[in-house]
């Protein structure tokens, strides 16, 4: 039952997908959860390391993620809309499974990374200090050494993915259609 619905929603944004967006859909957009990812990562380690009053790297990495997890379902969605364009071979078929594989775990990791914050940030448990009990023991603040390690595994996956996205372009020519011009004579 939840797989016939789920395909009936594959099916119909499909249909609507190629009327409207270009092929090049997922290229177009891909960038955006990679930067915003990698900025995320790099507020987590200030917010470990830079102690603000007002806690800016770790409220700015915090909305990093929460915009990466965004883009990047965004991203995968207009994904499904430009592999309906290309002509599949057993080769990049295969690697298209590792580069969607792939893709999964960065989107996990990073829900876990959000996760892991919340919990350090909202936790309503108590320490036997009077403090306030947060994940891996900072005792204040969302980022945590948990929580960067998840977003470092979320870089090191999208990392991956997107090198096998572009060994699917650059070697195999995925979605790339031959164009010749020649240069103005002079």
């Amino acid at each position: 039952m939840i797989f016939r619905l789920w395909n009936s929603i594959l099916g119909l944004w499909i249909q609507i997908g190629e009327k409207f967006l270009p092929p090049t859909v997922h290229p177009m957009l891909v960038h955006f959860p990679i930067a915003c990812l990698y900025l995320a990562f790099g507020c987590e380690v200030l917010a470990l390391v830079v102690r603000t009053p007002d806690r800016f790297f770790d409220r700015v990495g915090f909305w990093l993620l929460i915009i990466a997890l965004c883009a990047g379902v965004v991203t995968a969605a207009a994904g499904v809309i430009s592999e309906q364009y290309v002509h599949w071979t057993p080769t990049t078929a295969a690697l298209l499974s590792i580069h969607q594989r792939d893709a999964i775990y960065v989107g996990l990791l990073i829900v876990l990374s959000i996760t892991a914050r919340c919990v350090a940030r909202y936790s309503g448990r108590r320490s036997s200090g009077g403090r306030s009990w947060s994940l891996a023991g900072t005792g204040h603040g969302r980022a945590t050494i948990v929580s960067a390690i998840l977003v470092l595994g979320a870089v090191i996956m999208i990392t991956v993915a997107a090198r096998v996205g572009g060994d699917m372009v650059y070697h195999y020519g995925v979605g790339v259609h031959g164009v010749s011009f020649q240069l103005p004579s002079q």
